[in-house]
């Protein structure tokens, strides 16, 4: 289970994992979840926004390369 607080979201619309909207710089949150990934959690819970609740590790892997 990934607990990845502010530096993703998931949108309240659709479930789309995102960016945390105060992340200003870019590149570094598109590196921090490419780490955030790497982990390969099953379940991620966000600050914001419904958790990913089955492969999680996959959702945020998608999610960086579509940013």
């Amino acid at each position: 289970m990934l607990f990845a607080g502010d530096t993703i979201a998931a949108s309240p619309v659709d479930g789309t994992v995102m960016p945390g909207v105060s992340n200003l710089d870019r590149p570094q949150v598109l590196a921090d979840c490419r780490r955030l990934a790497e982990l390969d959690a099953d379940v991620a819970c966000f600050g914001h926004g419904a958790p990913v609740t089955s492969r999680a590790g996959r959702a945020l892997r998608d999610a960086a390369h579509g940013w």
